[in-house]
């Protein structure tokens, strides 16, 4: 080779051989920060070591930040915890559960089931609870979910690995359309739920309004990492104090938010310090149960919580509270599950950010916040009929 033509080639090479340096760099951090302060390996069942060992010799084979964070996402499925997640996307990346999502399902045994649709989404007119998902984009179910499900978990935690890449892939990524074979009762077809529109621009902060029976409704909308909340929820609040009974939704805050913003929210319906939620930090073997203090005027009246898949993080954290507090009542379906809380780091060389779930949350009972279920649990009978079963259900709570 001559030294003009090595030199071309050196040229070329350097700045790929660095990013690959740069790429080994931030998947060992990434490694290392989720080994030392990941709270749920024992849950999940995932082998991390295992983990490293086989994917840090692919951070060789990757040429280019696009692949790298698909890369990352692959890595991070070995979790099946979608609140440990990056905070950077591709138009080729699967959307975030739940924000991301506009269907949950489930399996039961072999057949993959919707269990439940997001409100005034496109899919709750085309699926309904209890439809058979029979193959995605012209796959079987089992082999279009093969690429989501983790490699190293315990063979005692396959369903939860499974049932969440059965979630991601009906999610769905930014620019593919989704056609989904569905078998309902004697009926089989196809049905275009196009790409999820979701997480969407919304603004609204939230809504109320008085229901007959002198019975408030309020509405928290996907805000409760906004602390412009804190204040519109007072003024609404503080026009229901003569209601008869109040009904909290909270089936559209799938983002979470902050207790900065829901612990206030919860001081309205106390009149003592109460606690709401206990932590467990297992990187530092500490434990504490978090407290709520009065603020404002109290609302004592009985308290009617609806929530859904798309109660997620922080609006979980209200749910668990409200039923702690012992004067609510939550109804509805199965919440987001999600685990923990986390914490955001940002890679070296990247600059991903990075959420990592450190901390483990319960009910102030011991109940682990991802196991909690609603007193009043609808099922999915119960969704499939017209109207909004929540409500209704909270309604006829009230009246009896």
């Amino acid at each position: 080779m001559s030294k003009r033509l090595f030199f071309i080639v050196f040229l070329f090479a350097a700045p790929l051989i660095q990013a690959q340096q740069d790429f080994k760099a931030d998947f060992e951090f990434l490694w290392s920060e989720i080994d030392s302060n990941y709270a749920y390996f024992e849950r999940q069942g995932t082998d991390w070591d295992a983990v490293k060992e086989h994917y840090l010799p692919l951070t060789d084979t990757v040429s280019h930040p696009y692949y790298f964070t698909l890369f990352l996402e692959t890595v991070l499925r070995e979790l099946a915890d979608s609140h440990t997640h990056l905070r950077t996307n591709t138009d080729r990346s699967q959307r975030l559960l739940p924000s991301g999502t506009d269907l949950k399902v489930g399996f039961f045994g072999d057949r993959l089931v919707v269990l439940e649709t997001r409100l005034g989404s496109e899919a709750s007119k085309l699926l309904k609870p209890g439809d058979e998902i029979l193959s995605v984009n012209g796959q079987p179910v089992s082999t279009a979910i093969a690429p989501f499900v983790g490699r190293f978990q315990d063979e005692s935690k396959v369903d939860i690995h499974r049932d969440n890449a059965a979630n991601i892939l009906l999610a769905g990524d930014y620019r593919t359309l989704r056609y989904v074979d569905v078998n309902r009762g004697d009926k089989r077809f196809v049905v275009n739920l196009g790409v999820s529109p979701y997480p969407n621009n919304e603004q609204e902060l939230i809504s109320s309004k008085l229901l007959d029976g002198n019975i408030g409704y309020i509405k928290i909308e996907n805000s409760l990492g906004n602390t412009d909340l804190i204040a519109a929820f007072d003024e609404i609040l503080d026009g229901f104090m003569t209601t008869e009974a109040l009904i909290l939704d909270l089936r559209n805050t799938p983002s979470g938010g902050d207790a900065i913003v829901g612990k206030p929210l919860l001081g309205r319906f106390t009149d003592t310090p109460k606690p709401y939620q206990t932590h467990n930090r297992p990187s530092e073997q500490k434990t504490w149960t978090e407290t709520v203090h009065p603020r404002g005027a109290y609302y004592g009246k009985p308290v009617y919580v609806l929530v859904n898949f798309w109660t997620g993080s922080m609006g979980e954290g209200i749910a668990i509270g409200l039923d702690a507090f012992g004067n609510a009542t939550v109804v509805g379906t199965p919440m987001a599950g999600l685990l923990g809380a986390n914490y955001t780091v940002n890679l070296p060389h990247s600059n991903y950010g990075l959420n990592i779930t450190f901390e483990r949350l319960y009910h102030v009972d011991g109940t682990p916040r991802e196991d909690f279920f609603p007193e009043v649990k609808l099922s999915t009978h119960d969704v499939k009929t017209q109207g909004d079963a929540w409500l209704e259900k909270a309604l006829e709570l009230i009246n009896d």
